[in-house]
């Protein structure tokens, strides 16, 4: 029993250990990015025009673009609101489109939507995000 324990103690010591259990960066990494994106024209979100699936590490789903996406939202931390992208010059026309995400980034719940006043606007707000 002494010599169980002493074993115990000195694996401990070295940091054998940690190999028998996740550690916390382990855990932390198999968070869930799963995404639904929409894209609908008008001041609604409906009716759906474009929607595809948005996983990251690794990229993937049924997005276009999943690497740049997941990309662009890990700069701003998965958070939509943060997105400016390339912040590039549009017109005043008013011709809108509204946006959702709905699902999770790294765990987290995401249930967002925005009404951009043109497909430019979301564009160089966004830009693969929603280039679906």
């Amino acid at each position: 029993m002494v010599a169980t324990a002493t074993m115990l103690v000195a694996a401990v010591g070295t940091g054998q250990m940690a190999a028998a259990g996740p550690s916390y960066g382990a855990t932390a990494a198999a968070k869930p990015t799963k995404l639904v994106l929409t894209v609908a024209r008008g001041e609604t979100t409906t009716p759906v025009q474009r929607r595809a699936s948005l996983t990251c590490r690794p990229a993937g789903g049924s997005h276009k673009q999943a690497r740049d996406a997941c990309s662009a939202l890990a700069k701003v931390g998965g958070n939509f609101t943060r997105l400016q992208v390339t912040g590039g010059a549009c017109t005043m026309q008013y011709d809108p489109v509204t946006v959702t995400a709905v699902g999770r980034w790294k765990g987290k719940r995401v249930d967002y939507r925005k009404t951009y006043g043109n497909a430019c606007a979301l564009s160089t707000t966004t830009g693969p995000v929603f280039s679906l």
